[in-house]
């Protein structure tokens, strides 16, 4: 007789049976149980964890970007990447022969950059080799990326990807090129690249400099730049470069020449394999900006800042004003611009102050070029001297190599530029900068002798003597004077001791000391009043001095005509005009009544380098330039 199965043996079996099936529960069950633990969601990590990991590049740190993420995983490559770079830039490189997209370029550049960095980390000159093979290669998609023809238009500049492949181009092609070199090379230069071949031709047409003259092309990417606010760098496509010239013994300041290089390549990607063509061209900083690719207008990326900062960089140069103001003609006095003469843009010229030299200037002259307006309608010249001889000296050389500079550069006088000259002076150099525009006729000649110069008795020689150092009129070409914490009425720290201390240690050059000599014993004869006997050597504080009859006088005479002139006066406190001083010269010393402005800062003597001086020179220059098209 057959039993019947009790209820409880049903539930038994239906359990047993069932054990299979509490897997599936569990796992059906968490999401719901979990609440928060999504396959897909967000996490809250703060923008600018956020930021760091889309602004993660091949550049910015050792991984790839969203973008080349995208397109390795678009064809299952991120394993094999990690495994066979090599072997997966081989296969992309392929693939983008048959696909036009323009993101597998920008990822071939990525990826051959940071294989390129890790074949660099070995060691020996297989292993360098290696690395500018890929650094080069990458720097050639990252130009069929930007400026390819094939793949329709071109990519949209607000693209994150465009500004990545501008700085993989740049830094790529910075690493890839030995320019001392590869720059002197003649003919073609066989370049093998992870895939196929680049023939390149090294084009030196717009650098004007003999490569062979410099010792070293230094990448102005691998410098940090400190003691300038302003990294005076222009955006663009191209490798800044720094070229140091050789040091002889008749050159003890190293040239430096700022440039950039560009790598133009023919065809597209698809040309590589049979061999492409290509060119790298030199650029100087200062004679090309942009360059045309298809007809498009392609500006070159350049670093002016590294340039003076790595030219300003040597001892030599910062003891130059004590040098020259000790012994004298250490350099050769003259102008020294910056660039090249470059027609059409105004010049203006820096005149240093009494135991200076033009390296003071570096701060202002690099935060002024930095302006794009200013970089575009102004040239700058410097004017080194020594500055401890005669102010009346000092002026005379300076008038002289103003006029010969305009003469050489534009001798059939075809550059309204050069007419609307603004000189700027500092200290000693403000009065330098005054005597270039003024009327002087014979009023410091009646100052001192009470007669006039036709009533003197001298012979031919003194009176051409005399002419030319005590009878100015205003330079044709200088239309603009600005004048920094200049001592018009002199300096009360140019006492008689501190004139006489001077004497005892300064060595003046044998053609200075015999000007000074024969001015001295013309002034004698003269009558001049304050001027020691004739074998008494006379310097620039004799000048200085407030109670130098000539030079008082000098202070109240006005600009010659048609010429503005603007003040910028330091106090260093809380003193309001006319108390207060800079430590050298007092504000009464300082002001004068025909500028057209007077600008007050409260800084010490050496100014040039104040923020808010910076910012007024400016102004000024912006002034002139609105004044011109005015008139």
């Amino acid at each position: 007789m057959k039993q019947r199965p009790l209820a409880g043996n049903r539930t038994t079996a239906f359990a047993a049976n069932s054990d299979w099936l509490m897997p599936l529960f569990v796992v059906l069950l968490v999401p719901f149980l979990a609440g928060c633990a999504t396959p897909i969601g967000t996490r809250k990590v703060g923008v600018r964890e956020t930021y760091e990991k889309i602004n993660l590049t091949a550049i910015r740190g050792n991984a790839y970007s969203d973008a080349s993420a995208q397109v390795l995983h678009r064809y299952f490559l991120e394993d094999r990447f990690e495994k066979e770079p090599e072997k997966t830039i081989e296969i992309l490189h392929d693939k983008a022969c048959d696909d036009d997209r323009r993101d597998l370029l920008f990822t071939l550049s990525e990826l051959t950059y940071l294989t390129a960095g890790k074949a660099r980390s070995g060691s020996g000159a297989t292993a360098v080799q290696k690395a500018r093979r890929f650094y080069l290669a990458s720097a050639v998609y990252a130009y069929f990326y930007l400026l390819g023809e094939r793949g329709g238009d071109p990519p949209d500049p607000f693209d994150r990807r465009f500004r990545v492949a501008c700085d993989l181009y740049n830094t790529a092609l910075a690493q890839a090129l030995n320019l001392r070199e590869e720059g002197t090379t003649e003919g073609e230069l066989v370049t093998a690249l992870p895939v196929g071949t680049l023939f390149l031709e090294i084009r030196r047409d717009w650098f004007p400099h003999e490569l062979d003259t410099f010792t070293a092309f230094v990448p102005a990417d691998e410098l940090s730049v400190y003691g300038l606010t302003v990294r005076d760098r222009h955006p663009g496509l191209g490798a800044p470069f720094i070229a140091v010239g050789k040091k002889t013994a008749d050159r003890p300041v190293v040239r430096m020449i700022p440039g950039t290089v560009f790598l133009r390549v023919e065809g597209d990607i698809r040309d590589l394999r049979q061999g492409a063509r290509g060119r790298v061209e030199l650029y100087s900083s200062y004679e090309r900006q942009i360059v045309t690719v298809n007809d498009r207008k392609v500006p070159l990326e350049s670093d002016l800042s590294a340039q003076l900062a790595h030219q300003l960089d040597q001892p030599f140069l910062w003891q130059l004003g004590r040098m020259q103001f000790l012994k004298g003609a250490v350099a050769k006095s003259g102008i020294y611009p910056v660039q090249p003469y470059s027609p059409g843009r105004i010049p203006v010229v820096f005149v240093h102050g009494t135991f200076s030299s033009p390296v003071w200037w570096a701060e202002m002259f690099n935060t002024l070029r930095s302006d794009p307006l200013l970089w575009e309608k102004y040239q700058f010249w410097f004017y080194l001297y020594d500055s401890s001889k005669s102010i009346i000296l000092s002026a005379a050389d300076f008038r002289e190599s103003l006029a010969t500079m305009v003469a050489t550069i534009d001798p059939e006088g075809k550059d309204s530029a050069l007419t609307e000259m603004v000189v700027i002076g500092h200290s000693q150099g403000g009065l330098l900068t005054k005597l270039t525009a003024v009327e002087l006729g014979d009023t410091i000649i009646r100052a001192t002798t009470q007669k006039g110069l036709a009533d003197l008795d001298l012979n031919d020689d003194e009176r051409a003597m005399v002419e030319r150092y005590l009878t100015y009129s205003p330079l044709p070409f200088v239309s603009r004077v600005v004048f920094i914490s200049t001592p018009h009425r002199g300096s009360y720290l140019a006492t008689g001791y501190i004139r006489q201390l001077v004497k005892k240690i300064i060595t003046l050059p044998g053609d200075v000391l015999e000007r000074t000599v024969s001015l001295s014993r013309t002034a004698t004869k003269m009558g001049m009043t304050g001027i020691e006997g004739s074998t008494q050597v006379r310097t620039s504080l004799d000048g200085m001095s407030p109670n130098s009859p000539g030079w008082l006088a000098l202070a109240e005479i006005p600009l010659g005509p048609g010429i503005a002139g603007h003040s910028i006066i330091a106090i260093d406190g809380d003193d309001e005009p006319p108390d207060g001083g800079d430590g050298v010269v007092k504000y009464t010393s300082a002001h004068v009544d025909y500028v057209e402005s007077e600008f007050i800062v409260r800084s010490g003597h050496s100014c040039q380098g104040h923020p808010l001086v910076i910012e007024e020179v400016r102004r000024i220059l912006l002034e002139h330039l609105a004044s011109l098209a005015r008139s």
